[in-house]
């Protein structure tokens, strides 16, 4: 797979995350930045790197929906809803998601001079192959320092934690897969979190009657 289709997907992975909101946010970034990462981990670190990846999108996918079925066996009490923005609304012309938009345009100037600048271990700068990453991570980081609640908050850490573990393993290759693999699983650790606390206050909101 040549590096501008590797550069193209990542893009795209990093637009959903830069976009995506609501219910459901977290499940969706993981699995949209993992497959958009999975080609690079595993033309750099082999296919264990990939599916290790791969593993992280479905267990991000399994793990807020699990934690809203634990949640609701328990007795309800008042939370924290992860969804509510304190700020603008999400969909607001000059809100939260403007923001991001024009944050991800300056992240994908800076993703490609650091791909282009920036050595990482056995990746040479000239290939340029650190974009996916870089970028990946730059709108995860806009996630987080933008963020009017906590689910922008589950959604930047999640797709942090993909992105630092992919580079971690075109650093080194197949070697760093344990190290790795230990700071992917912040991600769906992110979303088991996020999927607790929306199914918690879901519980503790009493339904109107007719």
């Amino acid at each position: 797979m040549n590096q501008p289709l590797l550069d193209l997907i990542a893009f795209a992975a990093g637009a959903v995350a830069v976009l995506v909101d609501r219910r459901r946010a977290v499940m969706v970034a993981c699995i949209a930045v993992a497959l958009g990462l999975s080609p690079a981990a595993a033309i750099y670190g082999g296919g264990w790197a990939a599916v290790l990846v791969l593993g992280a999108a479905a267990a991000g996918a399994g793990a807020g929906p699990l934690a809203g079925l634990v949640a609701a066996r328990m007795p309800p009490r008042p939370g924290l809803d992860p969804v509510q923005p304190v700020g603008a609304p999400p969909e607001g012309l000059f809100g939260p998601r403007s923001a991001r938009v024009a944050g991800a345009v300056i992240a994908l100037i800076a993703a490609s001079w650091v791909s282009f600048n920036v050595p990482v271990g056995s990746v040479a700068v000239v290939q340029g192959a650190l974009f996916p990453v870089a970028f990946v991570f730059t709108c995860g980081v806009l996630r987080v320092f933008l963020a009017r609640s906590l689910t922008d908050l589950a959604v930047g850490v999640a797709v942090i934690a993909l992105a630092v573990g992919v580079g971690w393993v075109l650093r080194g290759g197949s070697d760093p897969l344990p190290a790795a693999a230990g700071v992917i699983a912040i991600a769906p650790l992110a979303a088991g979190l996020e999927g607790w606390l929306a199914s918690r206050r879901r519980l503790a909101t009493p339904v109107a009657g007719p």
